[in-house]
């Protein structure tokens, strides 16, 4: 069931991709993108599992980060997202932030 669900809504998010395709390269599709992006990924991280709480500085901590690094690759360098991306979870590595995390 979860796998329709996916494979139908990676269907619509492309086909939304070809019929607003001038919205995606207008100026405010970037921070669209960005924004969805963030979302998403919050609501991913955040996530534990089945019958397990939900982790809102988590998503959130982990969201930022990867919304933080598509902004730094569109607005500044391709060289810069990656370098921040990298830096970002050197830091987690060594903070102990990930360990933490997949240990409760």
């Amino acid at each position: 069931m979860t796998r329709a669900l996916m494979l139908v809504l990676g269907c619509l998010l492309a086909m939304s991709g070809v019929w607003f395709r001038s919205f995606w390269l207008s100026e405010w599709g970037p921070i669209t993108f960005i924004f969805l992006v963030w979302l998403t990924m919050s609501v991913v991280f955040g996530w534990k599992g089945k019958g397990k709480p939900y982790s809102i500085r988590f998503g959130l901590i982990c969201g930022s980060g990867i919304a933080l690094t598509f902004l730094a690759t569109f607005y500044i360098n391709s060289y810069v997202g990656i370098g921040l991306l990298l830096a970002l979870i050197y830091l987690g590595v060594r903070t102990k932030f990930f360990e933490r995390r997949w240990a409760e």
